[in-house]
């Protein structure tokens, strides 16, 4: 879950579908279903396997389990809830991407996610495609990119008009999770089914002490990312935010003006 800059993201997905309708893939058809929290979802042995992998967060951070299975079933419960869309919805894309889109917050040493360079993002797409990988479940590469995409860009949903509807709803998905309102498209009933089954009780206090610990432990894969602001206030030696377009465009300016004495600039502004 990324709260870019913790307020400016808080925000739940709209009702509107940002990316074009695809036609129904044969992937999409005659999937075993199960209930969880009283709502219908899908039940492959691929999505078992993501649901086991991430219960082994649960001894260390349970508030990341919780989160990653509200997400995946927030999302469920929105589909269901509109037939249409979920007939153009790769199911079992939105729920493994849903239920791995944080793998990188994983604190437990060693963690095979968490990389010293990499924003956790990108951390949780590799991972998340590796598992796939590993499971032989005949992934095609269109559908790994597309649960690369829809991980990678999660928290930046205004990134997403006419991105492909699966990455699409990866990203939806995540984003009823986000702090506010509860959205629409998800019924009062199926909240409150979820949240007693999987309470959030802690969700804030835990994406606190995650956000300062990826400050802490990999400096150089959150410079530059909404992570810099838990790393200015909490991280000791961690240094002032990062302004990285901002620093080299206006530290530039008087080096271009130099280099080129003849030219000539004419403001709009």
């Amino acid at each position: 879950m990324k709260f870019s800059g913790l307020i400016s993201s808080l925000a739940v997905a709209s009702a509107a579908t940002a990316a074009s309708v695809p036609s129904k893939k044969p992937e999409k058809c005659n999937l075993p279903t199960t209930k969880i929290a009283n709502i219908e979802v899908i039940d492959t042995p691929l999505v078992r396997e993501a649901v086991k992998l991430i219960k082994n967060f649960i001894p260390l951070q349970p508030y990341l389990y919780n989160h990653l299975m509200r997400s995946w079933l927030f999302g469920a419960a929105a589909l269901n809830n509109n037939a249409t869309l979920k007939a153009t919805v790769d199911l079992e894309v939105q729920a493994v991407g849903a239920l791995l889109h944080d793998l990188g917050w994983d604190m437990r040493p060693n963690s095979p996610w968490h990389s010293e360079t990499l924003p956790f993002e990108v951390d949780s797409a590799l991972g998340a495609v590796d598992f796939v990988k590993g499971q032989k479940a005949g992934w095609s590469d269109n559908r790994l990119e597309r649960l690369h995409d829809g991980i990678t860009l999660q928290g930046m949903g205004s990134y997403l008009n006419g991105k492909n509807i699966d990455s699409n709803w990866i990203v939806k998905s995540v984003e009823f999770e986000f702090p506010g309102p509860r959205n629409p498209l998800v019924t009062d009933a199926q909240y409150d089914s979820i949240l007693a089954e999987f309470p959030n009780d802690t969700v804030l206090r835990g994406s606190n002490e995650t956000f300062t610990w990826l400050a802490l432990t990999k400096p150089a894969g959150t410079r530059g990312t909404f992570i810099d602001q838990f790393g200015v206030a909490y991280v000791p030696g961690y240094g002032p935010l990062t302004h990285i377009a901002f620093d080299l465009i206006t530290g530039g300016i008087a080096g271009e003006i130099e280099a080129n004495p003849n030219s000539t600039f004419v403001s709009n502004l």
